[in-house]
This record gives structure tokens, sequence and C-alpha cells, in this order.
């Protein structure tokens, strides 16, 4: 004991260097193993917080997808709810055109309320199935705007 006293008493530079250096890596361990252990076992974080206090009832999906259906310039519709962005595909008549199709997606929002289209995201795939190839168009709608952004791919 009496050897490690006189050593560091003889380099107090070293010493001080030595134990913040120790401190600083127990900090960054410490800071680390949080980061890797803890946190959140949901997939989504805290993004889905409030999601409890804005349910969409299953009688909205299938309002919306007889809704499509009654149009009669749709063969099939579907929705579903991953996280906070409600999925709506439809699957279109061959003699439907786009704006038509966009009509009927911008309708279906009727079908939620004020809270629900201010809380949750819509995305939208409008389908024609064709011999060739399959035209779709995307469409999302963020909640916190009004329109649905449309993209051709």
């Amino acid at each position: 004991m009496e050897r490690i006293k006189n050593w560091i008493n003889k380099n107090k530079g070293l010493t001080i260097v030595i134990v913040l250096t120790l401190v600083l890596f127990i900090i960054l361990l410490i800071i680390f193993l949080e980061m890797l252990l803890g946190g959140s076992s949901n997939k989504y974080g805290n993004r889905l917080d409030g999601i409890e206090d804005v349910k969409l009832a299953s009688d909205v999906y299938d309002g919306v997808e007889e809704e499509i259906m009654e149009t009669g310039l749709a063969e099939e519709a579907s929705v579903r709810l991953q996280g906070k962005i409600v999925y709506t595909t439809i699957v279109l008549k061959s003699d439907t055109s786009a704006d038509k199709a966009k009509e009927i997606a911008k309708s279906t929002l009727d079908n939620y309320s004020e809270e629900e289209r201010s809380f949750y995201d819509f995305s939208y795939f409008l389908k024609w199935e064709g011999e060739e190839e399959d035209t779709v168009i995307t469409g999302n709608k963020h909640h916190s705007l009004e329109d649905i952004s449309w993209v051709k791919s």
C-alpha cells in the first residue's frame, strides 16, 4: 500500500489522467448499455403514444370498403392499420380513369372523424391489373395535411 501512495505522489498528473479516463469510460459504458438494453420493447418506440385515445373501430374499415365497392368501379378493396398508418388498397376496373380513382380514394376520408384524420397517416394504393404490366398509383396523406399527395409509380 505504501508503494502505491509513493507512486501516486510522484506521478500526480498521470494519476489524475488515469482517474479521469476511468470515470469517462464508466460513463460511456453506462450510456452504451442503456442504449443497447434499455429503451422500449415496442418496435415503434414512443411514436404510437396516444393511439389508445384515438382507436379506429373495425366497422370504419368495413364502411370504407363498402363505399369503394358501391361505386361500381372497383373489383376489390381492402383496408388495414399498421402502427399509425391506415393502408387502403383499391383494385380498379380497367376502364376506370386515374382521376376518378383518386376521387374515390379521397372520398374515403369522410369515413374517418376529424380527430382520426389528424392523428393517423393514410396511404393509398390504386391498382389496375393489365395483361402486360400492372399499373399502380400511390397516394399519402400525412396527419398534419388536408389533401392526399399522389405519386405515379
